[in-house]
């Protein structure tokens, strides 16, 4: 028998499909990889930002987006200085404080499968927690809303060495805890407490038997899509995507700055400015947590007396965030070699992300005079 001929009308088919297959390949790598993060208002975002910083040294990473979509994306400055390394949208910087939320999120996930609840006290989750606390007991909600009056480990209640402070773990933290005397009774006192959150990632671990990063990656991080975020908690290595941490002088003088450390719950998160991008759009999209849990985190707490709490600077506090008086819900982190700023416009539906490498900037105030950037324009369309 001769060689059988291939149908034409068959062949035109497949030669049709087989273009269309590599449109559809080049289109999903441009939109999902290839093509560049937007970069809205460019031009007067990099004048604010070399006003601020020598772009030769350490720099920012700046997120702006609008209910979960990116409008400018970038990096500016050096991730490593010597290398002459730049930051781009996938640099990984330390979140630092700005991990609360975090935190949060996976006890609000607990409570909405009811392995856990808000109101309870702390002990009734961790049953070797014995501080000695005044008047009642010290609850879940009091460590979020950092009205707990317990020790912090980064104030001068710490009395271990330096070393120990490295090598700090979730359980060794309560022991020391346990051996500290509370400044107050819980509920009377808005104070800032670290420790209250490295306690409730300790919740975490009790509760869902699973370690807080195990826990953390797999019920928030992968539904979110935040493939490279991670927690640095002694068992996880810096990858090449990290940033070198600094902190520059008066003088502009800069130095290497860095102190890791191995507690979890408040701080020690790890993300870029894509990936934060994920975080906000899922936070937005109740992917992670319900709209009614996801509202809570945004509302401010209250005192025992009924009055809503109120920080030095007149701003309340919800669950692993500030709650600002005009609709705006934000954080900030500072750590040796990190300084961050998140912040969410809920009335206009802004966010502003400003990670920087450099311990001493400004990104609080850098964040805010981007946000009007992008307001005042919107004020404009309508």
């Amino acid at each position: 028998m001769g060689e059988a001929r291939p149908d034409p009308n068959r062949s035109a088919v497949l030669a049709s499909l087989r273009f269309a297959l590599v449109g559809f390949i080049i289109l999903f790598a441009n939109t999902a990889f290839g093509a560049p993060p937007p970069r809205e208002h460019e031009s007067e975002i990099r004048a604010l930002i070399e006003d601020k910083f020598d772009l030769e040294g350490p720099g920012v990473a700046i997120l702006v987006s609008r209910r979960g979509g990116p409008l400018h994306m970038a990096g500016y400055g050096m991730a490593d200085v010597k290398a002459r390394a730049p930051i781009t949208p996938d640099s990984l910087f330390d979140l630092a404080s700005v991990s609360k939320q975090m935190t949060a999120v996976a006890i609000l996930k607990l409570a909405e499968k009811v392995k856990l609840k808000l109101d309870q006290p702390v002990a009734r989750y961790v049953e070797d927690f014995a501080v000695p606390v005044k008047g009642r007991a010290i609850t879940l909600t009091d460590l979020l809303h950092h009205v707990s009056g317990l020790a912090d480990y980064t104030s001068d209640d710490w009395d271990g060495s330096d070393a120990e402070f490295a090598s700090l773990t979730d359980e060794m933290h309560l022991k020391w805890l346990n051996r500290t005397k509370p400044r107050r009774a819980p509920g009377l006192k808005y104070e800032y407490d670290n420790s209250g959150y490295v306690l409730l990632a300790l919740v975490v671990e009790r509760v869902s038997g699973q370690s807080f990063t195990k826990y953390v990656q797999e019920q928030l991080f992968a539904p979110a899509g935040m493939g490279h975020t991670f927690i640095l908690d002694g068992t996880a290595k810096l990858p090449k995507e990290a940033v070198q941490g600094y902190a520059t002088n008066d003088k502009g003088k800069v130095r290497r700055s860095s102190m890791p450390t191995v507690v979890t719950g408040d701080g020690s998160v790890y993300t870029s400015i894509r990936e934060l991008a994920l975080w906000d759009k899922a936070l937005r999209d109740h992917t992670v947590i319900s709209q009614q849990s996801q509202e809570l985190a945004w509302t401010n707490g209250h005192y025992d007396n009924g009055k809503p709490i109120r920080n030095e600077d007149g701003d309340g506090y919800g669950l692993g965030w500030v709650i600002e008086k005009n609709g705006t819900v934000s954080h900030s982190g500072s750590w040796n070699g990190t300084a961050s700023y998140l912040l969410l416009d809920l009335k206009d539906g802004f966010t502003v992300a400003v990670l920087s490498n450099d311990e001493k900037a400004d990104v609080g105030d850098l964040a805010e005079e981007i946000r009007n950037l992008f307001r005042h324009e919107k004020e404009k369309d309508e």
